[in-house]
């Protein structure tokens, strides 16, 4: 009699850790949306300006990023007096601008649509079972000295080169302050695809409410790729959504 309890003891208590492990994987996202400002606050933008330099190959860039929900971003960066725009997507189909030509170029249909898994306005984790994403506590890790809460965060499947590929990517907590300070995925295309590309944020400040880590890098399969000082972010600045359309009807650079 002592044995059966002891092991329906022990299966319950299994159960519970179970259930746990599955609900603080939603609580430590609770916290962190609660703590950089509220989901309602959150929801409230429609539209964010954020400018800065990036330092990347040696050299100081300013760069400028437009985001309009539901999920149209831009990146203009200035080059040897000129105004290039890096990336635009306008919700539907991307484009840059070619260094060589100094044209503007459209993406090929299947960037476009891995854009569009991609691409989550203002923040990935607001409303993420309504998009059809999922989470889970992947147990903890240590960055760069700091314990961490590691959570899988899980989208729709993407396509690349014609095959169904998983789009997961991971977080890491800082247990103290409940902020990301890391984020880990896996390039899906190009010739680093496979390699991990982790990013490091830091240095969280207030706007209007809301926190943004104002100090972001990335390494490349461990490789330092850029680092970016972020100087001002505004939100709800008035963006058209021509602003973000291929230049046959886009407005100009300057004149949002």
């Amino acid at each position: 009699m002592k044995k059966s309890l002891f092991l329906l003891s022990f299966f319950m208590l299994l159960a519970g850790l179970q259930t746990l492990a599955a609900q603080t994987a939603e609580e430590i996202i609770d916290s962190y949306l609660e703590t950089i400002g509220g989901k309602e606050a959150l929801a409230a933008v429609s539209s964010l300006e954020m400018s800065g330099n990036a330092k990347a190959q040696g050299m100081d860039i300013p760069v400028t990023m437009y985001q309009k929900a539901p999920g149209l971003q831009r990146m203009d960066i200035s080059f040897q007096g000129k105004t290039i725009t890096q990336m635009a997507f306008d919700g539907e189909e991307g484009w840059s601008t070619n260094f060589m030509t100094m044209e503007a170029e459209k993406w090929d249909a299947e960037q476009s649509e891995l854009m569009k898994g991609e691409m989550d306005f203002m923040n990935a984790f607001l409303g993420y079972a309504d998009k059809g994403y999922t989470v889970s506590l992947e147990g903890e890790e240590t960055v760069e000295g700091t314990d961490c809460y590691k959570v899988k965060l899980t989208k729709k499947p993407v396509t690349v080169d014609g095959k169904e590929e998983e789009n997961f990517s991971y977080y890491f907590f800082d247990k103290e302050t409940n902020v990301p300070i890391m984020t880990r995925e896996f390039a899906k295309s190009g010739p680093m695809k496979g390699q991990p590309a982790e990013v490091f944020y830091s240095d969280y400040q207030e706007v209007e409410g809301i926190y943004f880590p104002f100090s972001i890098s990335q390494k490349m399969n461990g490789q330092a790729m850029f680092a970016m000082a972020i100087e001002k972010i505004v939100l709800n600045v008035p963006l058209e959504v021509s602003f973000f359309a291929f230049p046959e009807t886009a407005a100009p650079a300057d004149g949002k």
